[in-house]
């Protein structure tokens, strides 16, 4: 049976997108507009680059261009990933290791096709929207509606750089992706956008741009103030978790387009089959 990408598969992997940038965006009081736009832009986007792929699939060149344009956002990716896990929870650890083990996690998963990659991430991305809506309710009396901003001067230039950390991903995968899923990208950037966006304005209403603009990573940290008795004192850990799995997730399928070149069908890494001495037809004397 032939693999098959199924439209709410196709969103679920392009929400992780935008959301995967949570834990990494600084939080000022342009935050959540400029996390609002880019989103906005990056899912027109991704909605025209899901409608040209198909055209240009069986190019051999432009699949080879279409992979290394995947390594940048890739690498970043992981970096990022091994950085953050350094600074927060492994502190002893050497960073380099931690980049190797997220370096097989992502190969593994990349193993098994980018129609696998989008089917594991609807679970993913239900898990890290329940997270998050669990721990925007725990903090809602905490919030102060006196650090509210209006969109100011600097939006334009925080939306630049939120679109130079998400649109190369968002648009590489858009290129992936079979005929019929233009909706689906739009429809899974606009979704997680929404999330980035709320998740911003509450770690500005929580902390203040002036706290949050002293922390390396403002929503986790804000995250630690929503705690559920002594069961769940360190509530930054239970947040963090599932955004990490939805920036493994995105590598993930990254690195599918990585692989794309030498693959035997479009967008699911398996290696093009060697035919054994036994399976070879003799030809006819």
């Amino acid at each position: 049976m032939r693999d098959r990408m199924f439209p709410r598969w196709g969103a679920a992997l392009f929400a992780l997108l935008p959301i995967s940038e949570i834990l990494y965006t600084p939080v000022t009081g342009q935050t959540v507009y400029a996390a609002a736009l880019a989103s906005l832009i990056c899912a027109l986007a991704c909605a025209g680059a899901a409608r040209i792929a198909p055209h240009w699939q069986g190019y051999r060149v432009l699949q080879w261009l279409l992979a290394l344009l995947a390594i940048w956002p890739l690498c970043r990716s992981l970096a990022r990933m091994g950085i953050f896990l350094q600074q927060t929870v492994f502190g002893k650890r050497p960073l380099w290791s931690l980049l190797l083990l997220l370096a097989i996690c992502t190969l593994l998963a990349a193993s098994t096709g980018l129609n696998r990659c989008a089917m594991w991430a609807l679970p993913v991305a239900w898990l890290t929207g329940t997270v998050i809506a669990l721990s925007g309710v725990l903090t809602m009396t905490q919030l102060n509606l006196s650090y509210w901003q209006a969109p100011g001067a600097s939006l334009p230039s925080q939306t630049l750089d939120i679109l130079r950390s998400l649109l190369p991903a968002a648009l590489v995968i858009a290129l992936s992706l079979p005929d019929g899923l233009a909706g689906s990208a739009s429809r899974g950037m606009a979704a997680g956008g929404a999330l980035f966006a709320l998740i911003s304005l509450r770690a500005a209403l929580l902390l203040g741009v002036h706290t949050a603009a002293l922390l390396p990573f403002p929503n986790f940290s804000a995250a630690g103030l929503a705690a559920i008795g002594d069961f769940a004192r360190h509530g930054e850990v239970f947040f963090a978790v599932p955004l990490l799995l939805c920036e493994l997730g995105r590598c993930a399928a990254l690195a599918c387009v990585l692989l794309l070149p030498v693959t035997r069908t479009y967008g699911v890494p398996r290696l093009k089959p060697r035919l054994s001495g036994r399976n070879k037809q003799r030809k006819p004397r």
